[in-house]
């Protein structure tokens, strides 16, 4: 089944750049069932597209952490 997820990034560390955003799309799609990613610098926020048969929020979210980004889920306050 598909699903669009969607993170604010709420940490100090913040998504700079068109590099940034390209570096979260390419580390979020090599995990299984990610099947597209936006990530903006201007709105802070992270949307992916999983099928949630192969991979679930929360591994999408230790992916966002483990490159130093600290999210919430949904669109809270960026």
């Amino acid at each position: 089944m598909t699903d669009t997820i969607e993170f604010a990034v709420i940490g100090k560390d913040k998504i700079h750049c068109e590099g940034c955003e390209q570096r979260i799309g390419k580390a979020l799609k090599r995990l299984p069932g990610v099947e597209g990613v936006e990530a903006s610098a201007e709105s802070q926020r992270i949307v992916a597209t999983i099928d949630t048969d192969q991979v679930g929020t929360d591994e999408v979210r230790d992916r966002l952490e483990f490159l130093g980004y600290e999210v919430e889920p949904g669109g809270g306050a960026a």
